[in-house]
């Protein structure tokens, strides 16, 4: 009698038992945690009377905390005539947030948010990296932000008809750049109250890596940079087109998951809402609640 049935082969499985030579598994890094406040830890009190200059600005520091209206002037209060004691409290009250601003130039300026969202550190450097000013501001955005952002402004100007190897998309682009950039100066000349951004989603556009050089070069870039980091961190740099902002967004890995145009006066993700100022009040009078 003839046996019809199906060979049964004994066939390894589970780990190890496929051969993928030099291969190794590799998987997705999983997202990391997000930035969150957390009270700053505070010296003794008895400590703290040691420092009556430090208080003094932490005086100040809520005034205008409580009085301050986003679009409203703003008074530096300055850090230079502070002894190192009163320094080291204040830095260590006052902490870094989530965002920070480089303004390059014959004097750079670095500013961070502290971990009160509205409060922002500024210090400007000589060539020499010489410390020139400490200031503390209480606004939306440092004020030199607006100042300088486009201090360095040039025409956009290319040849459609002469493009590099590889130039598809990045023309089209750029003359829409030009009539948004043209409105915004329209606005800003006759001091438009409130101005609505005008947004380009690069991430959506069939952009080629020549596509990319060719927009950089011709927009050019200014001296403002700012990185707020959170869930991940977004990247804000100034050109040397005017209203001009690239504004991109990486996830918790680093991978650049949007990557817009905005043509406005500054990047509403770079700026503190009237509400953290508020809120802002709030931790400050907690803050010193403990300390006094």
């Amino acid at each position: 009698m003839q046996d019809n049935g199906i060979p049964l082969v004994n066939v390894p499985m589970g780990p190890g038992s496929q051969d993928e030579g030099d291969m190794v598994l590799d998987y997705m890094k999983m997202p990391s945690e997000m930035a969150s406040y957390d009270l700053p830890i505070l010296p003794e009190a008895e400590d703290v009377v040691r420092f009556p200059q430090a208080l003094a600005v932490l005086d100040v520091l809520q005034t205008q905390l409580e009085t301050y209206r986003v679009g409203e002037e703003v008074e530096a209060i300055s850090l230079c005539a502070l002894g190192e004691g009163d320094l080291d409290l204040l830095n260590q009250i006052l902490g870094e947030g989530e965002v920070s601003l480089t303004v390059m130039g014959a004097q750079s300026v670095k500013s961070q948010e502290t971990v009160l969202a509205g409060v922002w550190r500024l210090r400007s450097f000589n060539s020499q990296r010489e410390l020139l000013e400490d200031t503390i501001e209480v606004c939306d955005v440092p004020v030199i932000t607006r100042a300088k952002a486009f201090s360095d402004q040039s025409k956009l100007d290319f040849d459609p008809h002469n493009l590099p190897e590889g130039v598809l998309n990045a023309p089209s682009v750029l003359i829409e750049i030009q009539e948004a950039s043209h409105r915004y100066q329209e606005r800003v000349r006759a001091n438009a109250s409130s101005m609505i951004p005008h947004v380009i989603n690069l991430s959506l556009l069939p952009f080629s890596p020549q596509d990319h050089a060719f927009l950089s070069e011709v927009t050019g870039t200014g001296p403002v940079t700012i990185l707020s980091r959170g869930y991940g961190n977004c990247r804000i740099t100034s050109t040397n087109t005017d209203g001009l902002w690239r504004v991109q967004y990486f996830n918790s890995t680093d991978q650049l998951i949007l990557d817009t145009l905005e043509i406005t006066d500054i990047p509403l993700v770079a700026c503190a809402a009237q509400e953290d100022i508020a809120d802002s009040c709030v931790r400050l009078k907690e803050i010193r609640e403990v300390l006094v």
